[in-house]
């Protein structure tokens, strides 16, 4: 074999084993693709079912929150409110008769209008 063959043989075996290497390299980086390409596919529908259990959940919160408001006045932060707004409005209102009219006397008033229970607790 001539020297001119043998390096033209051995720099084919080198080619060879780089297109090899190259080889193996791709079919890495095409199953590291395909991989990512699956994770984002995944990625993506769980994102679309964690839109879709939002939309449900704010259908839900809506439900309640309409159902709250229909029946605020059964609850018992009402009752504290309007007994509390019914004492604070009777005193004020008692209170503005007493300094527009300082001579005026209103015990008949404060008698036919009695406060709330508990009056002076607010």
């Amino acid at each position: 074999m001539t020297p001119t063959l043998y390096a033209a043989n051995e720099a084919k075996k080198r080619l060879l084993e780089e297109l090899s290497f190259h080889r193996l390299e791709a079919e890495g980086l095409r199953r590291s693709l395909e991989a990512s390409e699956k994770g984002r596919k995944d990625v993506e529908t769980e994102i679309t079912r964690l839109l879709d259990q939002k939309k449900e959940i704010e259908k839900k919160m809506e439900s309640v929150e309409a159902d709250y408001v229909a029946n605020f006045h059964n609850t018992e932060v009402y009752t504290n409110f309007s007994d509390y707004f019914a004492k604070v409005g009777h005193r004020e209102v008692l209170a503005a008769i007493r300094s527009e009219h300082p001579n005026f006397n209103i015990s008949s008033l404060e008698a036919r209008f009695p406060p709330p229970d508990d009056g002076d607790v607010c």
